[in-house]
């Protein structure tokens, strides 16, 4: 066998068997995907925190959207925490009421939240991005997890793409709601290992006891969740609960997040890399670390297959034509029919079927109801052409992780 060969089958049968995991995740535990509780006893104060730097075009709307939140207006304290904005992010908080507005220097998000936390009153801390909205239900859902369970330390929501009316908005729209559907079937092995902005509640002592957000983290939300499973605690999923964000508009501001992303996981691995298949860290150790680690090296091997796989075609269907040119011969020739399926084939369909089950579920059971022909049609370039950027993008950020620490968000 073909070193190249037996790559690519490795990277195909691993990956199956990942997707087939979260399939078996999915059957298991159906009944209880969007299981919430909207009572409104014994609800405890909160402290909403919005971070924001330069953010004139949306901080209205999200200001308007957290004080919209069915939440009892008594238990509810909005804290606006503006990072030395150089536009009119301050002037526009300051038009709402019953609302705190601090200005501060410019220090980044993780420190503008530590300093949000060492100031708030409540029990509870909400994060929300400066560019996110929300179902007016949302926190009360999130709220109500914390009951169930007194080891939850922290619960997110499903995160849903606002701007969709760009091909790269439809895109990214299938993206985000098979990130959300797969982080809910993670919670079934306790491994939800990020708690994004757009709308993420963490007990404020259990942020005190772990010191807050990594300012030197460029995903300061992944890192403090890999923190709080380092802890052996739990992070739930409140899939029902739904938070819309603006995301990129433009190719070159999506290739910039992603860097983001995938440096700011480079370094929480790195800084947590210790917990690698050590049960005593609980999931993290045992899955997240690994699962983790395995999508990276899956993401690079993928990338070297495929690249070699098309570039050896295209080489030999250059020569073939050269050579044509050279001895006259024609050029133009239909091929006898092979129907004779080989391993290398069948893996690929397989993998390419397991996967489309997976993303028609995800996106079926987020959206219930039919899914339209344009939708369809955005899952099979989101398949075979949005996904191929992953790697590149991955390839780029290892460089500059190793090579290049002045990266900056």
């Amino acid at each position: 066998m073909e070193f190249i060969t037996g790559l690519y089958l490795f990277v195909i049968i691993i990956s199956i068997y990942l997707y087939s995991l979260f399939l078996l995740l999915l059957f298991k535990n159906k009944k209880g995907l969007f299981t919430h509780n909207l009572s409104k006893e014994d609800l405890p104060t909160v402290s909403i925190l919005i971070p924001a730097y330069n953010e004139e075009k949306t901080i209205a709307g999200t200001i308007q959207s957290v004080i919209n939140l069915d939440y009892p207006k008594e238990k509810k304290e909005i804290i606006v925490l503006n990072d030395g904005s150089k536009d009119n992010t301050d002037k526009i908080a300051r038009n709402f009421k019953d609302i705190k507005v601090i200005t501060k220097l410019n220090s980044g998000k993780a420190d503008s939240l530590n300093y949000g936390i060492s100031i708030a009153k409540n029990e509870y801390i909400v994060v929300v991005d400066a560019d996110c909205y929300h179902e007016k239900d949302a926190l009360l859902k999130v709220m109500n997890c914390f009951k169930e369970d007194p080891n939850i330390e922290a619960v997110t929501v499903a995160i849903r793409v606002k701007n969709q009316e760009t091909l790269l908005g439809k895109l990214q729209y299938v993206e985000y709601t098979i990130i959300s559907w797969a982080r809910k079937l993670l919670e079934f092995l306790n491994s939800v290992y990020v708690t994004p902005g757009p709308l993420s509640v963490y007990r404020k002592k259990t942020l005190e006891r772990l010191g807050g957000f990594d300012k030197n983290n460029l995903t300061e939300d992944i890192e403090l969740a890999w923190r709080i499973l380092r802890n052996n605690h739990k992070i739930k999923m409140c899939l029902s609960a739904r938070a819309y964000t603006i995301v990129p508009e433009t190719l070159k501001q999506w290739w910039h997040q992603r860097l983001r992303w995938d440096i700011g996981g480079l370094q929480t691995f790195a800084k947590h890399k210790d917990t690698l298949g050590k049960p005593n860290y609980g999931m993290l150790g045992v899955w997240v670390a690994p699962f983790y680690l395995s999508s990276f090296i899956l993401a690079v091997l993928g990338f070297i297959v495929w690249t070699y796989i098309l570039g050896r075609k295209f080489i030999t269907k250059i020569l073939s034509y050269f050579y044509s040119i050279s001895t006259e011969s024609f050029i133009l020739q239909v091929k006898e029919l092979h129907l004779t399926p080989s391993i290398f084939t069948i893996f690929g369909v397989l993998l390419i079927l397991t996967y489309l089950i997976y993303i028609t579920f995800a996106l079926k059971m987020m959206d219930p109801g039919r899914i339209p022909t344009k939708r369809k049609a955005t899952v099979v370039l989101y398949m075979f052409f949005y996904l191929a950027l992953y790697p590149l993008v991955f390839i780029q950020s290892l460089y500059m992780f190793f090579f290049n620490k002045s990266f900056k968000w």
